[in-house]
């Protein structure tokens, strides 16, 4: 917080940091608001950068994920944490859970 701020535009000047044309920048984060307690995404940097959200995958796509990491799992164990994931995402959802 030095005062200098990020520009998509061509601008110059010692309180503006350009970014490059070719800059993309990937970020993970979690919904803004309870239970989470992320940061506005789109908020705080939604000016400057095209914001793509990307859904959770589906249970056969997460258990390929989750088996890619603990391959030596079995299927019922890796088919019961996958559910749990989407479980939990459902009672988020439902406000269920807080």
């Amino acid at each position: 917080a030095d005062g200098r701020r990020i520009s998509r535009h061509h601008e110059e000047g010692p309180d503006v940091i350009p970014i490059h044309q070719d800059f993309c920048l990937w970020v993970l984060a979690n919904r803004p608001g309870f239970p989470f307690h992320g940061n506005d995404l789109i908020r705080e940097i939604g000016d400057c950068f095209s914001v793509r959200v990307i859904s959770n995958p589906d249970l056969d796509s997460e258990m390929s994920l989750l088996r890619s990491y603990a391959p030596s799992l079995t299927s019922d164990t890796i088919r019961a944490i996958a559910s749990s994931f989407s479980e939990l995402r459902k009672y988020s959802d439902n406000g269920d859970i807080s």
